[in-house]
């Protein structure tokens, strides 16, 4: 069956957005696709194993690989076309209710990752985002897939046995990308709440803080695509070429999400660069030794004097994880040492001193 469109018999061509929609599409998959992938690589090799958020991660990312394929497979087989038959609209519908779930899950594996990291009734606020986010979610492709009243174009044999008036179902829509925004804007506030009191000095903490909450450039991003949204679609030749970009700001709305939730977890692969990098610089050959430019140059820099320090160390970890397993660097997101030196023993062959 073919379903004309409004603008069938406009008596102008279409742009074919193809090449420019596979770029961008496969582009932001693949970024998602190495941060991704870094994310497990360093949660396997450091025997954190993989938590919730991963799993959701990962089940996002095979949703939007998926979607991708599924939207290349729609413009390369007649989507730039005056008519649509029920393939074509039912791939449409699929892809669509794809992007809705991407999203939804994005944000849910975020909010899971927050739920380790808080306690009290900020948890009761990130179920809250959860449970709502994924409800709306739900109504969403449901209505979806509904029949528009009034619509004979409507009634055709894949859609649900219910109508919707055309208004009303716009508009919910509309208010489910507003309201992706808002949780954009709500979880990115959170790891400033849960960090700033935390016992970190100020320059990493900002630096946690703002690394954490990059979803707000999600939001942004999102708004900015709605917005543009919002402007309308005129059925001129670029009609087509301006529904391919929607579909690659939906797609980075999912890869953004991703991407911000796999650079925190980088902490440890960055520091190993940077200490790699300095050791190679401290290098030494004095006394056969490459750690002999680290020793302080008032104790034990002559060969007949022997040095022995005596402390009281302890390591403590806090993430207020309540005992159970984590998702963040080293099962937390900071680690402390507390270090008392009690003695400073320096000893030679002639006499002993002793500090204390």
């Amino acid at each position: 069956m073919l379903s004309p469109r409004k603008h069938d018999n406009s008596g102008h061509g279409y742009v074919d957005p193809s090449l420019q929609l596979n770029a961008g599409l496969w582009t932001l998959f693949a970024g998602a696709s190495v941060f991704l992938g870094m994310r497990v690589w360093i949660k396997i090799t450091r025997r954190h194993g993989l938590w919730w958020d991963d799993y959701i991660l990962l089940i996002t990312w095979l949703i939007l690989a998926i979607n991708n394929s599924l939207i290349s497979v729609e413009f390369a087989t007649g989507y730039v076309t005056d008519t649509w038959d029920d393939r074509m609209h039912i791939l449409i519908n699929v892809t669509s209710c794809g992007t809705l779930v991407g999203q939804a899950l994005s944000k849910t594996a975020f909010a899971v990752t927050l739920l380790k990291l808080t306690k009290g009734w900020y948890r009761y606020i990130l179920w809250f985002c959860i449970g709502s986010m994924n409800l709306y979610m739900v109504v969403k492709v449901f209505f979806q897939w509904a029949k528009i009243c009034n619509k004979p174009s409507y009634d055709v044999w894949y859609r649900l046995d219910f109508c919707l008036d055309g208004k009303f179902r716009e508009d919910f829509k509309e208010g489910g990308n507003v309201y992706n925004i808002i949780m954009d804007f709500v979880l990115a506030t959170f790891p400033w709440i849960i960090t700033w009191n935390l016992d970190m000095r100020k320059v990493e903490k900002i630096g946690l803080c703002v690394t954490m909450s990059l979803g707000m450039v999600v939001a942004i991003v999102s708004a900015v695509r709605t917005g543009w949204k919002d402007e309308g679609n005129d059925k001129d030749a670029y009609y087509f070429w301006r529904n391919a970009h929607s579909n690659i700001w939906y797609s980075s709305e999912i890869v953004g999400t991703i991407i911000v939730q796999c650079i925190p977890v980088l902490r440890p692969l960055l520091r190993d660069i940077r200490t790699s990098m300095t050791s190679r610089k401290l290098a030494s050959t004095h006394q056969n030794t490459a750690r002999c430019s680290k020793i302080p140059p008032t104790i034990g820099s002559q060969g007949n004097h022997r040095a022995h320090i005596y402390s009281n160390a302890k390591d403590t970890y806090s993430d207020g994880s309540d005992g159970l397993e984590d998702s963040w660097d080293n099962r937390g997101i900071y680690q402390k040492t507390d270090f008392e030196l009690t003695t400073v023993e320096v000893k030679s062959q002639k006499d002993t001193a002793s500090l204390v």
